[in-house]
């Protein structure tokens, strides 16, 4: 879950372009030598905000100053626009990972913390909108971010002699989660005290004590049992072939084939599309509120509720990953009204977990709860979409061990 901020809809590209960059646009007929510099600044901003489908190329001309044609004498087309964000993004943040000789987890951790926070939008930008490259460009990054993620493994390990390779990647990632957690937070985090805050984060990932972890299990493609409703059939089909490829490139005619009907017999059950993925999205958010219900009404003290909201958080993205990843990836593409009761929703429950997180550390700062309690959630999303680690036995105790020391709460 995360504080999604995006906005789309009815605003005219021109009312969007102003408030999305904080740069000023240069005057007509300047021609600064960084000016690529200056577009790929101006598109980050812009995409992570308002999400790619809904930035035109002309809106990133007017945030620069400059017109279309000038744009384009820089990139052919928004897509390979795209593609120079994302790797920019990507080794910029990146690269506070290998500055740190082997074994210097402090260090590592402060020069990580400064990288991610130059390039907060990194998480956004890799998992909602990276999906939009073509699949070859996408693989070329996807190994990038592994090679970092294996390098911190060997950093990992030369620090702590004999940790078990599952958990220096479960930690890793955790590690990575945290960074990416930065993308969906609007605090501010001002020097030192915000890279101080995120560094210390990152460290106790990183030296976090976790219960043991199995071997990956294969996931099965389908499992041998269905509904018998149709309607919930074509529901559970659409949530995971919309999170596996993206809502906008999977058709009504695919979604009925996946479960032996025609395209057309979807509206006996669906009005359209756009009513299947509200749907999905309303079912992963009633099931968190039941859970804090349950939780709440059964915790003796806020520090119970809190842990045990952590466990059914986990539990429910481990065995829900692909509602996680339309959460995650798809909300831009619901109807507005849809669309702004999802948002609404991630606050106010993100509002819960910070009540409950304020009365255990009561003398804790509004900005580094809010941190925290999104640290928490990102991680737990990125393992459960991760299948190396989603499907390792033991995963949700170790997960719940991971939130549980980003949240400062001591066992139960």
């Amino acid at each position: 879950m995360r504080e999604d901020t995006v906005r789309t809809g009815t605003e005219t590209a021109a009312a969007r372009v102003a408030p999305k960059t904080g740069a000023v646009p240069l005057p007509r007929g300047t021609r600064p030598r960084n000016r690529r510099e200056l577009i790929v600044t101006a598109a980050r901003e812009l995409f992570s905000r308002h999400g790619y489908a809904h930035v035109a190329m002309s809106d990133i001309a007017a945030a620069v100053g400059i017109g279309p044609s000038a744009l384009y004498r820089h990139f052919r087309g928004k897509q390979e626009l795209l593609h120079a964000v994302v790797a920019e993004a990507l080794d910029s943040c990146l690269a506070g990972l290998y500055t740190a000789k082997p074994g210097e987890l402090d260090v590592l951790a402060g020069e990580f913390a400064e990288t991610a926070l130059a390039r907060r939008e990194l998480g956004v930008l890799w998992q909602r909108e990276a999906r939009h490259l073509p699949a070859e460009q996408y693989a070329r990054l996807a190994r990038r971010l592994h090679a970092a993620r294996r390098a911190l493994d060997d950093r990992l390990t030369a620090a702590r002699p004999g940790l078990d390779p599952g958990h220096a990647e479960l930690l890793s990632w955790g590690t990575l989660g945290v960074a990416a957690s930065l993308a969906y937070q609007h605090v501010e985090l001002p020097a030192p005290e915000g890279p101080e805050l995120v560094a210390h984060l990152m460290h106790r990932v990183a030296t976090a004590d976790l219960p043991g972890i199995g071997e990956p299990r294969p996931r099965t493609s389908r499992s041998p049992l269905s509904h018998r409703s149709r309607r919930e059939a074509l529901l559970a089909a659409a949530t995971e072939l919309f999170a596996e490829r993206g809502y906008a490139s999977v058709s009504l005619e695919e979604t009925g084939a996946a479960v032996g009907i025609a395209g057309q017999s979807i509206y006996h059950h669906f009005a359209s599309k756009h009513e299947i993925l509200a749907t999905a999205v309303h079912r992963c958010v009633e099931r968190l509120w039941l859970d804090l219900a349950e939780v709440l009404a059964a915790a003796e003290d806020h520090a119970q509720a809190l842990r045990r909201l952590v466990w059914r958080y986990t539990r429910n993205a481990l065995a829900s990953r692909h509602l996680v990843t339309l959460i995650a990836t798809e909300t831009e593409h619901l109807q507005e009204a849809d669309r702004r009761r999802t948002h609404q929703f991630q606050r106010d429950y993100i509002a819960e977990w910070l009540a409950l997180l304020g009365a255990v550390h009561p003398a804790m700062a509004p900005a580094e709860a809010r941190v925290r309690v999104q640290a928490v959630l990102s991680v737990v999303n990125d393992v459960a979409r991760t299948p190396r680690l989603g499907t390792r036995p033991g995963i949700a105790r170790a997960l719940h061990r991971l939130g549980c020391e980003l949240l400062e709460l001591g066992p139960e």
